[in-house]
């Protein structure tokens, strides 16, 4: 009996490991015929043989177009690429000439309307083969975002005839303006162009449009034009401008003879940014004397020095003379600091900035501070910008 016992479990465990497998297997087939249904669209006429996705696929917004670039990284049997978009309703052709490595394509689809756009890009072989899909969306800008921009304020420009200057006087700008344009005609009879450009520092950090500006050899009697353009995006590939603007006055201040203040740097101690003793020249009292920064001091692009007034003192203006070199100069900066903890950057503060390439003599004016210490801060196109500076001179007009 007991032989018989063992014998029908024995019968049992097999059978129940008969049926474990047989509904694994049944499981598995089920499995695959679903993996094989997926694939269908793909092998319903055979076997699909698919040619290279397109790589790094990028839209760049414009105005009334948009600007596609990728890459093609594989695959030499490529010979054209195709875009469509619009729901496949509007397409562009795109022949390549693929070459053993990587190739870049760009391509610009134009006559957009304003608005937002899903693009995609297939590859094709000779045959026809096609690669799987690859898919971007791009904003193209127009009338609308146009229509949003406004031109720079002008607070006021003032003409003066014995240096046959316009110094023009700025209010804000609006979010996106990287640039403006002025037209007018100088003393010779020139239509004179003028491009400014939104600055950045020597390390990166933006410091945006100079609350003043130049007009040189202005001819007397006559005005100016100007207009500001914005990009919408920082990969924007189309600048938009707001119309040129008229300037309505421009006030005369006859010529004067100015009294001559004291000098208030005059002798005074400096820093410089390669010595803690500075260097007496730059406050000498000479404007031919001059400090050449030293090439570890112009090693960030970035040279500075500063003038110790001795005490708190009110002050409205400098005067700072480059004797070589000024057109390697990016823009300059006038700080100043009231205490003697000058180490910390936070106690600095900007009285000016001045963008473009100075002149060898530098005036300017700015509303009276009160202060010890006035710093000029430099940038340098490069470290190799080996400029002299003459002489810094601080006034109360």
């Amino acid at each position: 009996m007991k032989s018989n016992s063992k014998k029908n479990v024995n019968i049992l465990k097999g059978f129940l490991l008969f049926a474990l497998i047989f509904t694994t297997v049944i499981l598995c087939l089920n499995s695959c015929s679903k993996m094989a249904d997926n694939y269908k669209p793909y092998i319903k006429n055979g076997e699909q043989i698919f040619t290279g996705k397109v790589d790094s696929l990028v839209a760049f917004p414009g105005k009334n177009r948009l600007q596609l670039r990728w890459l093609l990284v594989s695959d030499p049997k490529i010979t054209k690429c195709k875009v469509f978009w619009n729901n496949g309703a509007d397409s562009l052709l795109v022949p390549v000439q693929k070459s053993d490595g990587t190739d870049t394509i760009k391509v610009n689809i134009n006559n957009l309307t304003e608005g937002l756009y899903t693009l995609d890009v297939y590859t094709y072989d000779e045959a026809g083969h096609s690669s799987v899909k690859a898919e971007v969306t791009g904003t193209v800008y127009g009338e609308n975002y146009i229509n949003s921009i406004s031109n720079r304020a002008l607070d006021s420009a003032i003409y003066y005839p014995d240096t046959k200057d316009v110094e023009i006087k700025w209010f804000g700008i609006g979010q996106g303006a990287v640039v403006m344009d002025l037209e007018y005609t100088d003393s010779l009879g020139n239509l004179v162009k003028k491009q400014i450009k939104s600055a950045t520092s020597y390390s990166g950090v933006p410091l945006g449009f100079a609350e003043t500006d130049t007009l040189h050899a202005f001819q007397d009697s006559t005005t100016f034009k100007y207009r500001t353009g914005y990009l919408p995006v920082d990969n924007a590939i189309d600048t938009f401008y707001t119309d040129y603007r008229e300037a309505a006055t421009i006030l005369y201040v006859p010529p004067v003879i100015p009294t001559t203040p004291d000098n208030l740097a005059l002798n005074a101690p400096t820093v410089t940014g390669g010595s803690a003793s500075g260097n007496a020249k730059l406050t000498d009292g000479d404007r031919v004397s001059y400090w050449q920064p030293s090439s570890g001091e112009r090693a960030g692009s970035n040279v500075w020095f500063y003038v110790d007034l001795g005490a708190q003192t009110t002050f409205n203006s400098t005067q700072l003379y480059i004797t070589k070199d000024s057109k390697k100069i990016l823009y300059y900066e006038i700080l100043y600091a009231k205490t003697e903890s000058i180490g910390n950057n936070q106690t600095w503060v900007r009285a000016a900035l001045i963008l473009g390439d100075p002149k060898s003599e530098n005036i300017q004016q700015f509303s009276n501070i009160t202060g010890r210490f006035v710093k000029i801060n430099i940038g340098l196109q490069d470290a190799s910008s080996n400029i002299n500076v003459g002489e810094l001179e601080v006034y109360k007009r």
